[in-house]
């Protein structure tokens, strides 16, 4: 599976989905999310009991708001249109992979 770039007006829709869903936000001048990235990209690659999509931040200001992101790189894990799980910063390949259990 892909990790899908995602814009603001689809994010409700989204986060809806049935099953889990992994959303990074992130800003392209993010240093750790540049090292993240790889590692979602990675993680989506082998695994199919999660969705992953990206969201940039810089362009989705309201979301980043309603969700209280202040500090990127912030993992949001919904399950079933309910967020289960946030991550906040850089973590490892082992605690991205628990994060999504």
């Amino acid at each position: 599976m892909e990790v899908k770039e995602i814009k603001e007006e689809e994010w409700e829709s989204i986060i809806q989905q049935t099953g889990k869903v992994l959303v990074d936000c992130y800003a392209v001048w993010c240093g750790p999310c540049k090292m993240i990235s790889p590692m979602i990209d990675e993680l989506a690659k082998k695994t199919d009991t999660c969705k992953f999509y990206k969201l940039n931040v810089d362009e989705a200001e309201e979301i980043a708001m309603n969700y209280g992101i202040n500090a990127i790189p912030t993992l949001l894990l919904f399950e079933d249109g309910e967020l289960k799980k946030t991550s906040v910063g850089l973590i490892s390949p082992d605690e991205l992979e628990e994060l999504i259990k």
